[in-house]
């Protein structure tokens, strides 16, 4: 048998730039909306004892020589015994043949890379004309991504965070002013609302941390941690007030998102949401006056995932 290349963490990192990354993330949000990724419902396990995930994501773009099954892992408790919270790889294989060509032996750093790469072209979609400070709300490794990539594509360079634990939080300003941003510490979630206007969530929160009375004329969320069912980040109320509701994937979002608590409340109907990726390929506005509040609920899409993968190895040989 042939043996199966794999590819490693270093190579890969080796392969992309964060541009490169944007660009293939936003071109695989445009293909989603456009109809043109084959992808069924991804699959979930949910394990206890310690708690954690497992997420796999598949599919397949339009035209493209090949397909990719992805695997993400986040145990939570991993940072206590030195451990990354997520981890993961990519399987990529020949469409024409279903032969496996590689393995991508990520680590769950495409994962990582393409969800920060997400939040960020949709905080640009939705984004006011005028942002002074990006509100953070959560601590962790994509909390620190989400920061970074939004601040580098909008050219800004102050947080506010928002964060449940003080060492916690002490850590993630550290990390931030070491990579050269201004970092303000809100006390509380409704004091982050009222100094920001471009807020967004990385939680894994199961109740929701936004509250709709919080929220301020002109402010845009991106929602990125309810990504499971029993999952919530934002207040079911807040769905109403928007002026623009983007999603990455209708279906997911209305499944597990956010908006899916809104919708199964009865407070919008289920159409009330348009594609994140028809809003950067200039098809519709993600917003419509600096007046608006705005949302984009993320669950994370496959064609991200394949997009991303497809890059790597494209690159190889």
């Amino acid at each position: 048998m042939t043996t199966i290349p794999v590819i490693t963490l270093e190579t890969i990192q080796a392969s992309l730039t964060e541009a490169e990354i944007l660009d293939a993330v936003k071109g695989a949000l445009i293909a989603q909306a456009r109809g043109e990724v084959n992808s069924p419902p991804p699959g979930m396990l949910m394990l206890s004892n310690p708690e954690g995930e497992c997420h796999i994501k598949y599919g397949h773009l339009d035209g493209s020589d090949t397909f990719v099954i992805k695997i993400a892992c986040g145990f939570f408790e991993n940072p206590k015994i030195g451990l990354s919270a997520g981890s993961g790889m990519m399987l990529v294989f020949n469409a024409k043949t279903g032969v496996p060509v590689c393995i991508l032996d990520d680590k769950g750093w495409l994962t990582n890379a393409r969800t920060a790469a997400a939040g960020a072209l949709a905080a640009q979609a939705g984004a006011p004309s005028a942002v002074t400070s990006v509100g953070i709300i959560g601590t962790g490794e994509q909390a620190e991504l989400q920061a970074t990539w939004t601040c580098k594509l909008l050219g800004i360079e102050s947080v506010t965070v928002y964060g449940r634990t003080a060492s916690h939080v002490k850590d993630y300003v550290e990390r931030m002013e070491q990579n050269g941003y201004s970092v303000t510490v809100a006390p509380d979630i409704p004091t982050l609302m009222k100094s920001c206007n471009l807020v967004i969530t990385t939680t894994p929160s199961n109740a929701a941390l936004i509250m709709a009375d919080d929220v301020q004329p002109g402010t845009h969320i991106v929602a990125m941690g309810t990504d499971n069912p029993g999952k919530q980040e934002l207040d079911a109320a807040l769905f109403p007030r928007a002026a623009v509701i983007m999603v990455d994937d209708h279906n997911q979002c209305v499944h597990h998102g956010d908006l899916g608590h809104a919708v199964r409340s009865g407070l919008v109907p289920e159409d009330a949401d348009i594609a994140l990726g028809a809003v950067l390929a200039g098809v519709k506005p993600g917003r419509t006056s600096d007046d608006d509040i705005t949302i984009a609920d993320l669950t994370g899409i496959a064609a991200e995932d394949m997009a991303v993968a497809g890059l790597v190895w494209s690159r190889q040989g």
